[in-house]
């Protein structure tokens, strides 16, 4: 009985042994036919990037498939009744002997049993079984092996290891036969001040980068042809001048460098008859936006004598270079007047993106007089060393020492006076950014310029509001005898409305229209700080006016000069819908010229309607797969056109938040 035991048991060594085998080999089998799988629709058509990222994965999840089903399809070969049966099943002449004399080991005739079993020879019973079970997968893995073997240089490098730019590694085709600009790769190299790591781009439509970035074209199929064929032209939007780009070659790779301008450009690739435009959008670094938290607001203080905390909030969108406290010391006389500028608590930021300044100014040590003027703001700059750097700076804070010696004659309240030359500075700096925006205006999507429009009318009304209280501090005097107005509130007034119709003008995205009211604002604030502000001793009374006398007695006609003609967006939209309209046309007669047409079309977008950018963008790279483009094109048409959408009843909000 031991002896057919022990024949069982090694042949269920076998069996698992074999089991075993069959399982790797399934599941290199299947992994090898996915790769292959993969490479071959990949040769055919390339694949994106994000789908050969999977290739990988999913032969690692075949390969595990496989060897699951094997493993449970072998399962049986662990147990010795089972092994049993398999041998029974190929040996018909033991009758059964086998499983029985395993079941009977205790039972009378065992001794019977085993020789039975030992007259019947078991050597040749699985050499059959176990040879299939291992040559079948041994021989799908060498036609495998022998199919990546077979694959066009660089297929296998692009499956295996995906990278941006490996579209390079298809194979060239040769110059005589097709188009060496088909496939491109195209490698940004961004500023060292931006400290960001280089990144490729396959076979892209437009290419977006920070300005002063390094742009390189390659492309294959130097060497089946002559490479003076090759060439390359660069020009900006709206300008006619194109500059020729030199070609370098290196082996099968061909390549044009090209700096990323300041505004958008297009480069001309051409090989022969044939050619290819790539649109260049440059990024603009923005300057760093500094708030000054504290002091929050103009001061008036007795004596130069203690402490001012100074805090700032700065933050910049790539990195920060280093940020400063700055001070204007204002002393004398209106004969003579001198001002020493001041740095406080300078720091470097080492490309922090964000960061909380602190520092304080101790009057004890500045030797302030009465009468004496600090201006207070914080400045900060970023590390752009290519159009920059970019500078921001804060409002400015007006700190003011009182002057006992003018108690007796001046009439104005002191902090009333400080925030008026706070007050001056803003505007100015309001007017700057007023300027900015609309100079800016066609770089911008409308979202955009609408949003950065509402803020400077939400700071020009906070503006209004610090000038009217100005006024009311020049018009309720306490302990002077005297309510009502005086020469300087008067001025402030129309200041103050001045700011409401600039407001009202900013608050609907009309910079041009506000821009003249601002300027006007500007100009009562400045005549306002000239007035003089003092009054004799005593109490002062107010003339009254007889309205019915004077009324239409005014000899002044009122002039209107005339305006300047707008320049409406509207026309520009036009302008470009009508280009538009003109490429679908050739689309319809030459695919590559229309799609040419619209890379075009798409660097004039890129300055006068960012917004339609996207959509243009979108039919472009559809156009070019041989998708439609009919989507797109719509959303282009209506964002140029301004659609306006009408709804049949109110919305639902009443105005409560």
């Amino acid at each position: 009985m031991t002896n057919a035991i022990t024949r069982v048991r090694r042949a269920r060594a076998a069996l698992l042994g074999t089991v075993v085998g069959a399982t790797l080999s399934w599941g290199a089998v299947a992994a090898t036919g996915v790769i292959v799988l993969f490479a071959l629709v990949d040769l055919a058509v390339p694949l994106p990037l994000g789908v050969r990222r999977l290739a990988v994965p999913a032969a690692a999840a075949g390969a595990m498939a496989a060897a699951l089903i094997v493993l449970w399809r072998g399962r049986h070969a662990r147990t010795l009744a089972r092994v049993a049966l398999y041998i029974e099943e190929r040996v018909p002449a033991l009758q059964f002997a086998l499983a029985t004399a395993l079941d009977a080991a205790t039972a009378p005739g065992a001794p019977a049993l085993e020789q039975a079993v030992s007259r019947v020879e078991l050597r040749g019973a699985l050499r059959a079984p176990v040879a299939r079970a291992l040559s079948l997968p041994a021989a799908a893995l060498a036609l495998g092996m022998i199919a990546l073997a077979l694959l066009p240089g660089g297929t296998l490098e692009r499956v295996l290891h995906p990278r941006p730019g490996d579209i390079l590694l298809r194979p060239a085709v040769r110059a005589p036969l097709g188009n060496r600009l088909a496939a491109v790769a195209v490698r940004v190299e961004p500023p060292g001040y931006a400290r960001r790591d280089a990144r490729i781009v396959d076979d892209p439509t437009s290419v977006a980068a920070l300005v002063g970035s390094r742009v390189i074209v390659r492309g294959r199929g130097a060497a089946a042809g002559a490479t003076d064929s090759l060439g390359a032209q660069f020009g900006e939007g709206g300008s006619s001048r194109r500059d020729t780009l030199p070609v370098a070659v290196a082996g099968d790779t061909w390549s044009v460098a090209v700096t990323m301008p300041k505004k958008p450009a297009v480069v001309r690739l051409v090989d022969r008859g044939y050619d290819r435009l790539l649109v260049l959008e440059p990024v603009i670094d923005e300057p760093p936006t500094v708030t000054l938290v504290s002091p929050a607001r103009d001061s008036v203080y007795p004596q130069g004598k203690g402490r001012i905390a100074l805090f700032a909030d700065v933050q910049d969108d790539i990195g920060l270079s280093r940020v400063e406290f700055e001070l204007l010391h204002t002393t004398g006389t209106e004969n003579h007047i001198e001002t020493k500028r001041t740095t406080l608590a300078r720091g470097g930021l080492d490309h922090a993106r964000t960061t909380t300044f602190r520092g304080a100014i101790l009057l004890d040590t500045m030797r302030l007089g009465p009468g004496d003027v600090l201006h207070v703001r914080a400045v900060a700059w970023d590390e752009n060393d290519v159009t920059g750097p970019g500078k921001g700076e804060s409002e400015t804070r007006t700190i003011r020492i009182f002057d006992p010696r003018k108690r007796d004659t001046v009439n104005v309240n002191p902090a009333a006076a400080a925030a008026l030359d706070t007050s001056i500075l803003s505007e100015r700096m309001l007017i700057m950014r007023a300027d900015t925006l609309l100079r800016n205006k066609r770089r911008l999507i409308d979202t955009t310029y609408t949003r950065r429009s509402m803020d400077l009318g939400m700071r020009q009304d906070a503006l209004r509001s610090r000038v009217l209280s100005i006024v009311y501090d020049l018009e309720y005097v306490q302990g002077v005898g005297f309510v009502g107005e005086t020469p300087s509130s008067k001025i402030l007034k129309k200041a103050a409305e001045a700011m409401l119709d600039a407001t009202t003008e900013l608050r609907i995205a009309q910079v041009d229209d506000a821009l003249p009211h601002m300027k006007r604002a500007l100009k009562f604030l400045m005549d306002a700080r000239n007035a003089k502000r003092y009054w004799l001793r005593g109490l002062l009374v107010t003339q009254p006016i007889e309205i019915d006398k004077v009324r239409l007695t005014g000899s002044d006609s009122a002039t209107v000069a005339p305006r300047d003609p707008r320049d409406r967006g509207e026309e520009v939209r036009r302008r470009l819908l009508q280009r538009i309209d003109r490429a679908l046309v050739v689309v319809d007669r030459s695919p590559a010229a229309g799609s040419d047409s619209l890379r075009m079309i798409l660097v004039d977008v890129l300055t006068e309607a960012r917004d339609v950018a996207d959509p243009l963008r979108r039919a472009i790279d559809a156009m070019r797969s041989g998708q439609r483009a009919t989507a797109p094109l719509i959303e282009v048409r209506r964002r140029l056109e301004r659609e306006t959408v009408t709804a049949p009843t109110l919305s639902d909000w009443q105005g409560v938040p």
